[in-house]
């Protein structure tokens, strides 16, 4: 009884759940703490709320944050409830998101994680698979961009990158303000790029103030045919520019080089 209240307390178990059993496997180095629903309380619809009856119940494993360098499993029973309206839903539980396999503490964790180590690193140090670690960073970005609203662009900067040893590109949009990305697009083509502008409220691309990118024609091309006064909105980043520069002079030094040996041979 001891070991159900103190896991009870760690994992935040409270009503209508109810923590019954707590099983040590030393052998797996894990503990498992067995929960279950009240069936004293009435199941509601996850969708509308209503009152509804029990359709059945689905087992649950998640792995939750370890203690006491156990690996910490929290096995659920979790009923279905069957709506008049909406069907036969499970109910939520609230240490964990939709149908994922992890607690929301243990997925905070690796989140944590990443920001410090790559998908392969994070999931070796945890004893995840790399679809694994995968799947929690996607739902995390799913989280944020749902959380995210749009908001008139004042500096954005645009730049494409190139991914599968160079052989597929795609373009990065940047609020160069907030310092988030707005979007990642599948290749560098000016009519993407345009659609995208296209798709914002015609006041965020009215206060926009600097559009900073690289030479590449697709991108100038979208950006004036769609943003108010792009000519005097548009900054080439100084890396490109300088790369010009340079180009420029490296030819006038050839240019030199061949005037000046044709003068000397001329000269003998």
């Amino acid at each position: 009884m001891q070991d159900i209240e103190l896991y009870k307390r760690i994992l935040g178990i409270t009503s209508p759940w109810v923590a019954g059993e707590v099983r040590l496997e030393l052998k797996q180095r894990a503990v498992t703490v067995v929960v279950s629903y009240d069936s004293s309380i009435p199941v509601a619809c996850p969708v509308c709320g209503s009152q509804a009856t029990i359709h059945d119940h689905q087992l649950r494993r998640l792995r939750h944050l370890d203690t006491m360098q156990l690996k910490t499993l929290i096995e659920c029973t979790v009923p279905r409830a069957n709506c008049e309206e909406h069907g036969v839903k499970q109910l939520p539980v609230a240490w964990a998101e939709g149908n994922a396999r992890f607690t929301a503490l243990f997925e905070a964790l690796v989140i944590g994680w990443l920001a410090e180590a790559s998908i392969s690193a994070v999931a070796g140090m945890l004893g995840l698979s790399w679809d694994e670690v995968d799947g929690i960073q996607q739902r995390a970005v799913k989280r944020g961009l749902a959380r995210r609203r749009k908001q008139p662009l004042e500096h954005i900067g645009v730049d494409e990158t190139s991914f599968q040893k160079r052989h597929e590109y795609v373009t990065v949009i940047l609020d160069r303000k907030r310092d988030v990305v707005l979007e990642v697009l599948d290749d560098r083509k000016a009519e993407t790029l345009e659609q995208w502008l296209r798709d914002r409220p015609a006041h965020h691309l009215a206060s926009l103030q600097t559009l900073t990118m690289d030479m590449w024609e697709p991108f100038i091309q979208a950006a004036k045919g769609c943003i108010p006064d792009a000519d005097a909105k548009i900054c080439f980043d100084r890396f490109h520019v300088a790369q010009h520069f340079g180009m420029a002079l490296d030819k006038v030094r050839a240019r030199e080089h061949r005037g000046l040996l044709a003068a000397e041979v001329q000269a003998r």
